[in-house]
């Protein structure tokens, strides 16, 4: 059997390997039921059906379970298929995370250098006191450095939040460039910051998916009142100072029916939205471009409402 990561199947293959069960259904068909998958590894996720399900499959199978599957790797619909004929829960000594959830491509040291340079550029003792309550916090910033920043659009990575978050703040730092009057350390915060909610907005166990806090309560919200107990304990920190920076937050979504609570009315906060427009749009590209070795047309992207042209590869464009 070939023991193959996913992103490595092609038709024909022999399959034996660990999976995380993204998604599971029982359902109907002519000959009585079969169950429909879609199977996850640390290189991207595949359809998977098992027409002859076990007990197992049947009443046991869950979302969320890291399982050991066997099968012929086929296609349905212009898409990759995996079907499965024998599947069983994994134990925990057979497989690692690392296999499991995809990854960001720089390292925890690297992100966590990315951000401790960028809070070292702050000038205003209050915000930097402010941003220091966090990054000084064990907890916190473990979290930090290990969620991610989307459950599947996004920088859907163990890592990926730190990563995205050090980008968007470097690009509104070089936005800023060409214009003096915007405050840097608005800036820098709000970078820093504006994600930061989705420490509790995901879960990170054998899938990306979400907390039922992040569903509820939603990562600004989550963010904006961890910001104001902090500031809370900072001797003298000013009202119109933390208003400021809540904005910054609050506002980073950019328009109403993308869930923002209010638009952005600070020229900081303008800067804010669309840098992490630009990275998290990119992020994404990146994804189906990868999925596409860089070359040709993507797929329809719904998120988008288009498909996305790659080239033709490095030697004919040039």
């Amino acid at each position: 059997m070939d023991q193959k990561r996913i992103n490595e199947f092609v038709p024909d293959d022999k399959v034996e390997g660990f999976f995380a069960v993204r998604r599971r259904e029982v359902r109907e068909y002519t000959r009585g039921q079969y169950v429909s998958m879609e199977l996850g590894d640390c290189t991207g996720r595949i359809g998977a059906v098992m027409w002859e399900p076990d007990q197992f499959a049947l009443s046991d199978l869950a979302e969320g379970m890291v399982v050991k599957a066997r099968g012929l790797v086929g296609e349905y619909r212009g898409k990759q298929q995996f079907t499965v004929n024998r599947i069983r829960m994994a134990t925990e000594d057979e497989y690692s995370l690392a296999d499991i959830l995809p990854q960001s491509a720089q390292t925890r040291q690297q992100r966590q250098a990315r951000l401790l340079s960028l809070r070292d550029k702050i000038e205003n003792t209050y915000i930097r006191s402010l941003v220091d309550s966090f990054f000084e916090d064990e907890a916190f910033m473990d979290a930090f450095l290990t969620s991610a920043a989307g459950k599947l659009w996004h920088h859907a990575t163990v890592g990926g939040l730190s990563e995205h978050t050090a980008n968007v703040t470097e690009l509104a730092l070089r936005v800023s460039d060409g214009y003096p009057f915007l405050n840097k350390d608005y800036l820098i915060f709000g970078g820093l910051f504006h994600d930061a909610g989705k420490i509790a907005t995901y879960s990170m166990s054998t899938i990306i998916d979400y907390t039922d806090e992040g569903r509820l309560v939603g990562h600004i919200c989550l963010m904006d009142n961890w910001m104001c107990e902090r500031a809370k304990q900072i001797e003298g920190f000013p009202d119109s100072l933390l208003t400021k920076l809540r904005h910054m937050v609050l506002a980073h979504q950019g328009e109403l029916q993308y869930a923002t609570p209010v638009v952005p009315q600070m020229p900081e906060a303008f800067v804010l939205y669309y840098c992490d427009e630009i990275d998290s749009k990119m992020g994404a590209i990146e994804r189906i471009r990868n999925k596409h070795d860089g070359r040709g047309w993507s797929e329809w992207v719904n998120m988008l409402s288009r498909f996305l042209y790659f080239g033709e590869g490095k030697d004919k464009d040039e």
